[in-house]
């Protein structure tokens, strides 16, 4: 499409969860390009809203859940809360499940729960597999046991079931209850019409970070509206629980949570929303519009306090990535 008489024009063409961009220059040629993004220019004109965005709907109510311990608040847990205070919305809480740290912040918007005594399923967990190897990361080799993440159900249970308790806690009380792991920093502030925009709807039960293999969890957002919600969770939970994730090819809980989601996808139960990319396997939590507002530093880019830039997959225009 092309406009007569006008050298450079930038038209937007607004989808539910991308945006497609034709970019027309002087010598008349077009470039297209896909990329998650949440607002693009409307050659300079503010547009009326039911052209710029015809799938508004009702306003959302959120919540969000993070756990974590002594060691991981002083390494990143104290900047996660911070930067969530700083750029959240103000009318967002973020629940935290503190496991025998004293937090410093003190904010209205901050619900800190002691974990200890608020998850007594998780306590119960690890007394059943705290000595297990199987159950701790480690697994036989030819040189004997080798530690791999993706066995370690004790250390990821946290989050499991933290997140279970919470969705129970606050089932029908808020829209969506989003799980944000503490290793994140947001680093723009966030308008509310971008978690509303996200959030799952309808029969869809949970939005999150698919890629080539097990979904990033990082970032999920649970329909506490859903009538399967509870459902899901006792399954995600259960399996950790019953000790059925010995069983499992892998018992991270990313692993699990995909393993859940299948098997309802497959009964019809629910359907779910799909914030990444099956082209990539590797960074996609950054690579997705969570990219535009929140950093994930996993594994080593902790100690960097950022990921970098070779993660990305292509140019983002934020000035946290320049």
């Amino acid at each position: 499409m092309r406009v007569p008489g006008i050298a450079n024009l930038s038209l937007a063409i607004r989808f539910p969860e991308k945006f497609t961009v034709w970019k027309h220059s002087e010598n008349g040629k077009a470039k297209r390009s896909d990329r998650p993004t949440e607002s693009l220019p409307y050659c300079g004109v503010r547009l009326p809203m039911f052209l710029t965005n015809p799938w508004r709907r009702e306003e959302l109510s959120h919540i969000v859940v993070t756990t974590f311990n002594e060691k991981g608040y002083r390494e990143y847990g104290k900047k996660c809360i911070e930067t969530f205070l700083a750029c959240w919305p103000k009318d967002v809480s973020l629940v935290v499940y503190a496991e025998d740290v004293e937090i410093e912040e003190k904010d209205r918007r901050l619900l800190i729960f002691d974990h200890c005594k608020a998850l007594p399923r998780l306590r119960d967990f690890r007394e059943a597999h705290g000595d297990n190897p199987q159950a701790n990361g480690w697994i036989p080799s030819r040189n004997g046991l080798v530690r791999d993440f993706r066995w370690d159900a004790v250390r990821f249970s946290n989050k499991v079931f933290a997140v279970a308790d919470a969705v129970r806690r606050y089932h029908n009380m808020v829209d969506q209850l989003i799980w944000l792991d503490a290793d994140t920093v947001t680093h723009r502030a966030i308008p509310k019409s971008f978690l509303d925009r996200i959030a799952p709807r309808g029969n869809q039960l949970a939005t999150y970070l698919n890629r080539r293999i097990y979904p990033e969890c990082g970032w999920v957002g649970y329909n506490l509206r859903h009538p399967a919600i509870l459902t899901f969770i006792d399954r995600f939970e259960g399996a950790y629980s019953s000790g059925y994730f010995l069983t499992m090819k892998e018992s991270h809980d990313s692993f699990v949570f995909w393993k859940v989601l299948q098997q309802m996808e497959r009964d019809k139960e629910a359907r779910f929303r799909r914030l990444g990319s099956r082209l990539t396997k590797t960074h996609v939590f950054i690579n997705s519009v969570l990219g535009g507002y929140l950093d994930h530093l996993k594994g080593d880019r902790k100690a960097a306090g950022r990921s970098r830039r070779r993660d990305l997959k292509w140019h983002r225009r934020e000035p946290w990535w320049q």
